[in-house]
């Protein structure tokens, strides 16, 4: 069983399903991760970048912020947080719905 992950309003994430995706920033090439909480104080925990390659989304990065990483590391030690971390990024990277993106038209 792998460490579960916990946000600073206290909420106990068992497994990277029960992050929620935000497409809300695709024109800045961005998929925010939310907190499964929805009355979490921090509520955005991290992002996944991506950038447009021949009209197609293309994954370039994901990290979770500071508050949330330090948090985690306080509470399960450095390394296993940051392995545990890590991996729930794959993870959420897995399941992102490219379909949803799509590359901003520019009006004329």
């Amino acid at each position: 069983m792998s460490p579960e992950l916990i946000c600073p309003c206290g909420r106990i994430i068992k497994d990277a399903s029960e992050f929620k995706l935000l497409y809300l920033k695709k024109e800045l090439n961005e998929i925010d991760i939310l907190c499964p909480n929805d009355n979490c104080y921090l509520r955005e925990v991290g992002y996944i970048k991506f950038e447009i390659v021949d009209g197609k989304p293309k994954f370039k990065e994901a990290s979770f912020y500071p508050p949330f990483v330090t948090w985690n590391a306080s509470q399960m030690g450095r390394e296993a947080a940051l392995a545990e971390l890590k991996n729930t990024l794959k993870k959420l990277v897995e399941r992102i719905d490219w379909s949803m993106i799509k590359p901003v038209e520019a009006k004329t």
